[in-house]
């Protein structure tokens, strides 16, 4: 298991990010939950987890 923290480039959402290597996942692709910016595109060779930790603030981004 890895764990990892990302942040959004475009909205600065902070999210934890947990990789399980020793099971496959699904195919397809994270959005961010806030501004719905792709954060990770994955081919499903692992099982990938993330869950927002930071929200930012509604002025700290423009759409």
């Amino acid at each position: 298991m890895r764990k990892s923290d990302v942040t959004c480039p475009h909205c600065q959402a902070g999210y934890r990010r947990i990789e399980l290597t020793s099971k496959g996942g699904i195919a397809g692709e994270f959005r961010c939950l806030v501004c719905d910016h792709i954060i990770e595109l994955m081919d499903g060779s692992t099982d990938v987890a993330f869950r927002l930790t930071v929200q930012p603030g509604k002025t700290s981004y423009a759409y």
